[in-house]
């Protein structure tokens, strides 16, 4: 079994994925990562709701000039990983926002988002010694449009 089916083959659907327009989304997924909800600079995001509920969003930030995006991911439910939202977070960067670029910083001590990146396709770029909060490491990831295997 491949690792993107490994881990993100869900058998119940996603009860819906939105655009948020009201900035719900971005508050909620910032409060539960500790984080001041515009030290992202955010500029759009997606919110995903399992059963009614909101478990996910999909951050959208520091965007630079047409040519790459920062993602933060963050999620209270691991079903949010399924394929049709996966190629829709795809088709927006790399279509919809025309970026040849998607990065991601995750903290050296987390594994599961360490194992969710790679599974996705991301490539590790270099280490930023000792940015997270308490002075962890955290690597730097990324994926080019030539890359994703979503689109």
């Amino acid at each position: 079994m491949n690792k993107e089916r490994e881990l993100c083959n869900q058998s119940e659907p996603l009860t819906d994925v939105l655009w948020d327009r009201t900035g719900e989304t971005i508050r909620w997924a910032c409060a539960g990562l500790g984080y001041p909800p515009d030290s992202l600079r955010v500029f759009m995001s997606l919110a995903i709701f399992w059963q009614g509920k909101l478990v996910g969003a999909l951050l959208f930030h520091d965007g630079y000039a047409q040519k790459d995006v920062w993602w933060t991911i963050y999620t209270t439910n691991k079903r949010w990983c399924q394929r049709r939202l996966l190629r829709k977070m795809f088709q927006v960067a790399f279509c919809d926002l025309k970026c040849h670029r998607i990065g991601i910083l995750v903290q050296a001590d987390n594994e599961k988002s360490l194992k969710l990146v790679r599974g996705l396709g991301f490539v590790q770029e270099g280490i930023l010694r000792q940015l997270g909060e308490n002075k962890e490491d955290c690597f730097v990831f990324s994926m080019l449009k030539s890359e994703c295997r979503y689109l």
